[in-house]
């Protein structure tokens, strides 16, 4: 008795093929997105901000030295004041207080920096595998199911053209019917001519 097959899951094979290969493009485009983005905070804080604020203890170093300089022309001019150049000081100071809130928000820049540094590199370790995973071992399996359909639906164009060919035991049968009838026309043939030769 021949054995077959009972294919019922050929759509559901197509479908998850589909829906793999979905999943396949989602996740690389996340895995880009987010590795984009960890990398413009990186450049931010490593970059932008700390030559942000390396300009600005630039400029507020500028602003102090004008600031003293302006103290200095107060106090010439007004040698006898009691109270003294007051505005002038507390301009100073004010410049002082700027420059040293600069170089302490250079120092949390860098620190910051090197944080992420060490982050970002924990993050592309940690991901590497889903990234090997998403360009080898599934794109091999959407191969390998590509396969697999492919040999289905040979099999069941196989199994449809076999079931149209002619049964050739079938065929022995209708011959050997054939046959049959004539070798009893034949014999009811003789049984006729018989009896006619006994009549005469």
């Amino acid at each position: 008795m021949a054995e077959s097959v009972n294919v019922k899951s050929l759509d559901a094979l197509q479908e998850f093929r589909s829906a793999l290969i979905q999943f396949i493009d989602k996740a690389k485009r996340a895995t880009s997105t987010a590795e984009s983005e960890v990398y413009s905070v990186q450049a931010f804080v490593s970059k932008t901000q700390f030559m942000y604020w390396r300009s600005e203890i630039r400029k507020s170093e500028e602003k102090l030295s004008q600031a003293k300089s302006e103290l200095y022309r107060a106090s010439i001019s007004q040698p006898d004041n009691p109270r003294g150049p007051t505005d002038q000081i507390k301009l100073v100071q004010k410049r002082q207080a700027e420059i040293k809130h600069a170089h302490q928000q250079l120092a949390r820049t860098q620190h910051w920096a090197r944080i992420l540094e060490h982050q970002n590199h924990e993050y592309r370790s940690a991901m590497a595998p889903l990234a090997a995973s998403l360009d080898g071992d599934l794109q091999k399996t959407v191969v390998k199911i590509d396969n697999a359909i492919a040999s289905i639906e040979l099999y069941l164009a196989d199994k449809v053209q076999v079931s149209k060919e002619p049964d050739p035991s079938q065929g022995a049968a209708s011959i050997a019917r054939k046959g049959s009838d004539r070798k009893e026309v034949n014999h009811e043939h003789d049984d006729s001519q018989g009896a006619t030769d006994e009549g005469n």
